[in-house]
């Protein structure tokens, strides 16, 4: 990804902070994933953020599955682990989802704003 100060996908059971039994192992799953990467913390700099999240048809069809509630572990998660100092600086969030039948993920994008 050209100008991306980071790039990857998380694979998993993408949940929201209500569902309390399944947020520790999304949460596990994105902090494992993230700090694997061996990345340089994006500290004091304004940021551009992209969230694509595929969740299945069904889920999709069945349940709430809002933007700012698939997001905001997320954001947490890249915090907790040290990538980003603080979301508020993140400048431009752009977040989607789709559906899909196969396994569930996000794929996260940070570049510099």
């Amino acid at each position: 990804m050209r100008n991306a100060l980071l790039f990857t996908k998380i694979q998993g059971e993408i949940t929201t902070n209500s569902n309390k039994q399944k947020i520790v192992r999304w949460r596990d799953s994105m902090d494992r994933t993230l700090t694997s990467l061996h990345f340089q913390k994006i500290h004091g700099r304004k940021l551009y953020v992209s969230l694509k999240f595929w969740i299945s048809k069904e889920r999709l069809q069945n349940r709430k599955n809002d933007l700012d509630n698939l997001t905001k572990p997320v954001l947490d998660s890249m915090k907790r682990i040290g990538l980003i100092e603080d979301d508020s600086f993140i400048y431009h969030l752009e977040v989607t989802k789709f559906p899909t039948n196969d396994e569930e993920e996000v794929q996260i994008l940070i570049k510099s704003f």
